[in-house]
């Protein structure tokens, strides 16, 4: 009797679940709600909001409606909704770098890739009067002498992530520094009790220009921007290239015909000129990848950074030895 209850309890479960993945997948949305989980005015805002308003202008389907919702939580209370394609997340890949670092609970494979849209690359800056000051240069320091060369940053998983990374291709260990807030961080940069920082591209064109800092490389190869001249971190023999990557996530089982959907409105957007050029006042370039080619960034990127903290953590043993 009991093995017919718990048979008769999954058969049930089961048609409860493909109900409501059926009822998503004919659900008509009047409006797409894009949860942003960083505040107005932010960079990511800005991303986002570009591609909502190229969007909606080429009409192909239900407008977008951009929400910015600050909550630590924000991931686990607005992305358990129903798989119905009318809320879906925008991120960066700190979905990734706060799971390792356990910041959160919430794996991205918990979600359904969309797309990803864009990448922002970023400057390798030394403080301004730093002589001799190239890359090639501070590496070979910095590779003789582990530990002297000073950067630093706040304690931010994804900014970790990407100065490891600069360490894990150099083979090189820096002293690092670690600020409460990122205006605590730039002003030790500015004050040259840094020698080095990873900072975003129009901050780094600001100082350049007020000759407070000298940027060293980008992080990606970004055209026409107005850092014209500054090689990139590969173009100066570094095998490396990141940048904050922005994409699109919806809810887990998000029925296929309805990722194709989002999908399909994101890659044309991506294609707009005018999207290209607002894109390139913030330092920013479409990135466009499909959701399959999404899915495999991340399980990637996971796999790549895992690798690269246990590297890591044997190249400090060494260094303190």
């Amino acid at each position: 009797m009991m093995r017919i209850f718990v048979t008769t309890l999954l058969v049930f479960s089961c048609l409860v679940g493909l109900s409501q993945v059926a009822a998503a997948a004919s659900k008509k949305c009047l409006h797409i709600r894009v949860i942003v989980p960083y505040a107005v005015g932010t960079a990511t805002d800005l991303i986002v909001r570009a591609y909502a308003e190229t969007i909606n202008r080429q009409q192909s389907g239900p407008l977008l409606k951009v929400l910015n919702k600050t909550q630590k939580t924000v991931l686990e209370k607005n992305m358990k909704g129903r798989p119905d394609g009318c809320q879906i997340l925008a991120i960066t890949q700190s979905v990734v770098s706060n799971y390792l670092d356990k910041k959160n609970k919430t794996e991205w494979s918990e979600f359904t890739p969309i797309a990803m849209l864009s990448r922002t690359p970023l400057a390798v800056v030394a403080r301004g009067n730093l002589k001799d000051a190239n890359l090639s240069n501070i590496m070979e320091v910095a590779a003789q002498n582990p530990n002297v060369i000073k950067i630093g940053e706040t304690n931010n998983p994804l900014e970790r992530m990407f100065r490891m990374s600069l360490e894990d291709t150099s083979d090189v260990t820096f002293n690092v520094s670690v600020f409460e807030t990122a205006r605590q961080n730039f002003l030790q940069l500015l004050s040259s009790s840094l020698d080095l920082g990873i900072i975003s591209a129009s901050a780094a064109k600001r100082r350049m220009d007020l000759k407070q800092l000298k940027v060293l490389a980008l992080t990606d190869n970004l055209e026409n921007s107005r850092l014209v001249g500054v090689p990139t971190l590969k173009e100066q023999g570094i095998d490396l290239s990141f940048g904050v990557d922005r994409g699109i996530l919806a809810p887990a089982n998000t029925p296929p015909e309805t990722v194709e959907k989002l999908m399909e409105r994101f890659r044309k957007a991506s294609e707009d000129p005018d999207l290209e050029g607002r894109l390139g006042k913030i330092y920013t370039k479409a990135m466009f990848l499909d959701p399959d080619s999404y899915t495999q960034y991340f399980e990637n990127l996971t796999a790549d950074w895992s690798e690269m903290i246990v590297r890591a953590k044997k190249r400090l043993a060494q260094t303190s030895g």
